[in-house]
């Protein structure tokens, strides 16, 4: 209801004052089906340009068009593909506009801003499209459930479980959370707003008391978005679970699997569920939040949770917890039951993992991450060489060798025990490689040598200035000792010893001037040179 009031305010507002500038008066549809009355001034750029009065001043708004449906005028005729394939603005003209109306630049919503309440028209008009709506066309989405405070942990397992199975069906779904629809305040909103731009689906749903309290429900339903209606066909369904053992109960029996397949159209037996080789793991550890990985993969989750396998094997687990460079950690072998939940616990503890590379031939260049070396590239270190690990998980490292060709690796760094790499490096026998391989050498040389010219010219410049500032010292003696000698007295011994005085001290300052000056010439020339060399 929200979202007619807002559009029939919205164009209210400029059929009004619609003899302020002459543009076409038409009736404008939006794809939400709202209808109303208002001033048509073209479109440019695939944007709708309407006029009206807002808050007492004239107001050009541009909306984009595919907000609309249609666009009419008082004799029925097609504005909206008319104007869109001529591209033209003649209706608009800056020269006939009042010197107080405002062109308003931003793009308004409509679909997005249906369900909003009403604050402020100019406002609501003036506020941008989330810009996530423009990557959703032709794509599946899938927004986290509805939940109360006390299901939030239920909630984001059994997330993490629904998109799995749904993209293992063949479906795939993107995942985006209610605030990437930062205008839409409700579920209604977001599926409005989905379907006006173009999303192939979403699936939505919520977490609430069931009729006993001993249980809770499940709600999702399954918008399939076409042409025919905005809203899409609609499939829904529920799942009852109990409110002590939720997530085993979802499990049991492929329950959640016979859900998420009702959820999609498919006709499932509730007295005859389908059976599935697929098994779940639930882990909790001690303290909570540690990352889970399976060895040789990359992170599945966050203790607590709860994830499905096909693995019908034992499984080797890994939980750690990384805080203030110090890694808590622990592993485990699992052996999972077909077609059931097996429960694990963990308690972490301190471990120091290292990674351990090894070269044949050793003295190779270790080079940190996949990104590719540069000549002003710096080792990590040479092997042979060990490495505390604070991020265990996959890791990736280069190995470099002159003569040798360049060797990347990618390696599961084990957070409770050292991960050993040995490499065999393969020479280089192209006489192209080979050459390729020597001018890069002497480019990172002359990098590296303008760095150590850059370095060693601190020395002197340093010196230089200490110098040059003694000398000024010994300028300001001399100059005080001068002004003594200007002043009326005999030319006794004490005179003529101020005069050597004043000589000794210029010299003095004369000799370190030039030390210093030297020492700055110096230093700025080996700067100067290792700056040319390493830029």
């Amino acid at each position: 209801m929200k979202k007619f009031i807002l559009s029939f305010v919205l164009f209210w507002a400029f059929a009004t004052y619609a003899d302020e500038l002459q543009g076409v008066r038409a009736t404008v549809e939006l794809v939400t089906g709202a209808k109303q009355t208002a001033q048509f001034l073209g479109i440019q750029n695939d944007t709708v340009s309407l006029g009206g009065s807002i808050k007492g001043q004239f107001t050009i708004v541009r909306i984009p068009a595919n907000r609309f449906k249609s666009i009419t005028d008082e004799q029925g005729a097609d504005l909206l593909h008319a104007a869109s394939s001529n591209q033209t603005v003649d209706s608009v003209r800056t020269d006939s506009i009042p010197a107080d109306t405002t062109i308003s630049d931003t793009i308004a919503r409509d679909a997005t801003l249906q369900d909003s309440p009403l604050q402020d028209t100019t406002d609501a008009i003036a506020a941008p499209i989330p810009t996530y709506l423009d990557s959703v066309e032709g794509k599946h989405i899938y927004i986290p459930l509805e939940r109360r405070s006390s299901d939030s942990a239920l909630a984001e397992q059994l997330d993490h479980l629904m998109t799995k199975l749904i993209k293992e069906s063949g479906t795939p779904v993107t995942v985006a959370r209610p605030d990437a629809f930062a205008n839409c305040p409700d579920i209604a909103c977001i599926r409005d707003s989905l379907s006006a731009h173009k999303a192939a689906s979403a699936y939505t749903g919520r977490i609430t008391a069931a009729r006993t309290p001993d249980s809770l429900a499940v709600q999702a339903s399954h918008f399939v978005f076409d042409d025919s209606t905005v809203k899409g066909a609609k499939t829904s369904v529920q799942m009852n679970l109990s409110a002590i053992r939720s997530l085993s109960d979802a499990m049991a029996n492929n329950k959640l699997q016979n859900f998420i397949k009702a959820l999609q159209g498919e006709k499932v037996s509730p007295s005859k569920p389908t059976v599935s080789g697929k098994s779940y793991i639930h882990i909790e550890t001690d303290p909570e939040g540690a990352n889970i990985a399976i060895h040789g993969k990359e992170d599945i989750c966050k203790s607590p949770c709860t994830f499905a396998t096909a693995d019908t094997g034992k499984i080797v687990l890994y939980a750690y917890w990384n805080v203030n460079r110090q890694l808590w950690s622990t592993k485990s072998a699992v052996k999972p039951i077909p077609g059931d939940t097996t429960k694990l616990s963990l308690k972490l503890k301190k471990a120091k993992p290292e990674l351990r590379i090894t070269t044949i031939p050793s003295g190779a260049e270790i080079y940190a991450g996949s990104s590719p070396i540069t000549p002003k590239s710096e080792p990590i270190g040479y092997s042979p060489n060990k490495f505390t690990i604070f991020e265990p998980g996959l890791s990736t490292v280069q190995i470099r060798k002159v003569g040798y060709r360049d060797t990347l690796v990618t390696v599961f760094a084990s957070p409770t025990e050292i991960t050993d790499i040995d490499i065999t490096l393969t020479p280089i026998t192209n006489l192209q490689e080979q050459i390729v391989q020597d001018e890069w050498e002497s480019i990172r040389k002359r990098h590296r040598l303008g760095k150590t010219l850059m370095g060693t010219s601190i020395a002197p410049l340093l010196l230089g200035a200490l110098f040059t500032y003694l000398a000024s010292l010994d300028y300001d003696d001399a100059d005080a000792v001068k002004n003594e000698l200007e002043r009326p007295a005999s030319g006794g011994k004490n005179y003529q010893k101020k005069i050597e005085e004043n000589r000794d001290l210029v010299d003095k300052g004369d000799r370190k001037m030039i030390i210093g000056g030297s020492l700055i010439g110096a230093g700025a020339i080996l700067l100067g040179v290792g700056f040319i060399l390493n830029f």
